[in-house]
């Protein structure tokens, strides 16, 4: 059980002792507003809704309450609820004898909300109006505005009033994502020349993946081979052939079918429209994409990776899990489902959903993950099978990052003590990526460890650093260099840095022991020693440091 989770319930529990009084009124408790929200921050929707639906029983026109049901609503995918509550929203405290609108407690999320329903209900005059009512707030954006209202008159008979709304748009601000409009509603429209044109436009401008994948879709529709040859030649060069396949498969159905799926993309755009959004307005408006724009799988990626960062790992996975295997990022969901799981140290989960996939499909980027997890676990002999098997494919492709597996091979057989393969894995990876900073440093801190060919080990830590500047691993191999032909005082200035950015390496912790030591400062080695202990979870240092603490060096 969570400690927010257990939080709640400890609370519930002193709550209802201490507000036995004050139960016998209507009058909303303290503790009711703790309550939801504590279980606000452990990503229970249904368990914070359910406290607000309480506040919101003891008070009609508690518009703190009202708000808060309103954005939780739509957290939770149930957008009916989140219209309804917007609607009580406008209404509470409301004399229709002053103002028969009622709309002065309507908050902007309520505005696009009622927006989304009314355009659901084909009445465009509504939504055109509700959308402009997004006026002020943190959502508050007249581009984001501008292109909402844009795709409510996005068919044609009243396409000229769409693309005007557009044209208002200053021609400095969000130039790309005005272009990309422009080519959605024409196509959309069936303006094909337009459409065309303004495709070329935005993507001369920005590469982005779903627009691409948008316009492919319109050329596969419209039969337009030679722009389509055209298009994978100058836009694809840069992918594998797997890639390409997947990413070109025929799809002559329509991504965007009506004007609200073309308003989940203004929804996905809303990122880099809006500024300073915070994280839950974020949550927000990345749902009501996701619920307004099915067919586009991008979105679902790009959410769910924001939700796994928010710590909402079931969430994540629900919404991975509903992209398709067979579409271009059907392998990438699958690898960020085995990630989710491995942030709650469920490896093997991550493990059994990547075998699962490999079952269906070899593929180069799920063998490789899977040995990373195989590796995660020191399951050495399959960590060595699914890098071979990865290898396989990735020669077979010509894959850009066969380096990686390589350099993956070459640290299995390090840590299992076959330097010599490890080596040669390493000097292999490096042909394929002679800057790659991580193998230099990798390669050149073993050649000092183990004292060989230190002077060419110190050439590759300093390209290492050249290439990562202030990357704190390199630089401790640099300081260990130092230690090694004893400069010791170069050792312990580099080392300072590196255990003030990486306090809780064990590693680094040693080092500095050491040095300290060989500086004379023997008490303060021994504190540094001691702590390497204590955060060695692996134990690969544990009996070295123990001798140390004993006799010193």
């Amino acid at each position: 059980m969570s400690i927010i989770r257990l939080l709640s319930f400890i609370l519930i529990f002193i709550l209802s002792f201490s507000s036995a009084n004050a139960a016998k009124t209507n009058l909303p408790k303290i503790g009711d507003y703790l309550v939801a929200n504590i279980s606000s921050n452990s990503n229970d929707y249904k368990i914070t809704k359910r406290y607000y639906q309480k506040l919101h029983r003891s008070n009609p026109n508690d518009l703190l309450a009202l708000d808060r049901l309103l954005l939780l609503s739509i957290l939770d995918g149930d957008l009916y609820s989140a219209n309804n509550y917007s609607f009580k929203l406008a209404q509470a405290g409301c004399d229709k004898k002053v103002n028969s609108c009622c709309m002065n407690n309507q908050s902007p999320q309520g505005h696009l909300v009622n927006g989304i329903s009314y355009l659901n209900s084909y009445k465009q005059g509504f939504a055109d109006q509700s959308f402009a009512s997004i006026w002020r707030g943190e959502i508050s954006d007249s581009t984001f505005v501008r292109l909402l209202r844009a795709w409510v008159w996005a068919d044609s008979p009243s396409l000229d009033k769409s693309m005007a709304l557009i044209d208002l748009i200053s021609s400095d601000d969000h130039q790309y994502l005005t272009l990309v409009h422009k080519a959605l509603i024409y196509d959309f429209a069936d303006e094909i020349e337009l459409a065309e044109i303004f495709y070329e436009q935005s993507l001369s401008i920005q590469n982005d993946l779903y627009v691409m994948q948008l316009y492919l879709n319109f050329l596969n529709r419209n039969s337009l081979v030679k722009e389509k040859n055209k298009f994978v030649s100058e836009y694809l060069s840069d992918y594998d052939d797997a890639f390409i396949e997947k990413f070109t498969k025929s799809n002559n159905n329509r991504i965007i079918q009506n004007p609200l799926q073309g308003i989940g993309i203004v929804l996905f755009n809303a990122q880099s429209l809006i500024k300073n959004v915070n994280q839950e307005l974020s949550h927000m408006l990345f749902q009501l994409a996701l619920e307004t724009s099915p067919n586009m799988h991008e979105i679902k990626y790009i959410f769910a990776t924001f939700l796994s960062q928010t710590q909402d790992q079931d969430k994540a996975r629900d919404i991975l899990s509903l992209i398709p295997k067979t579409h271009y990022l059907g392998h990438f969901a699958a690898i960020q489902i085995s990630e989710t799981y491995s942030y709650e140290d469920e490896s093997a989960k991550a493990i059994n959903n990547l075998k699962n996939f490999s079952e269906s499909e070899e593929n180069f980027e799920i063998f490789l993950s899977l040995g990373n997890f195989y590796r995660y676990e020191k399951d050495w002999n399959n960590a060595i099978k699914s890098y071979r098997a990865a290898l396989d494919l990735g020669e077979a492709l010509d894959k850009e990052n066969l380096w990686e597996v390589y350099f993956n091979i070459g640290i299995v057989h390090e840590r299992t003590k076959n330097w010599k393969l490890a080596e040669q894995n390493f000097i292999n990876a490096l042909e394929l990526y002679e800057e790659q900073p991580d193998v230099l440093n990798y390669l050149g801190y073993s050649y000092i460890d183990m004292d060989q060919n230190l002077s060419t080990a110190k050439e590759m830590i300093e390209k290492a650093i050249s290439l990562k500047p202030n990357d704190p691993y390199i630089i401790d191999s640099l300081a260990w260099y130092y230690y090694k032909v004893g400069q010791y005082e170069d050792a312990l200035s580099l080392l300072e840095f590196s255990i003030d950015m990486m306090p809780y390496d064990p590693t680094v912790n040693d080092h500095y022991g050491d040095v300290l030591w060989m500086l004379g400062n023997e008490i303060q080695a021994r504190y540094y020693w001691k702590k390497a202990i204590e955060l060695d979870i692996d134990e690969p240092l544990q009996e070295k440091i123990h001798r140390k603490l004993l006799k010193g060096i």
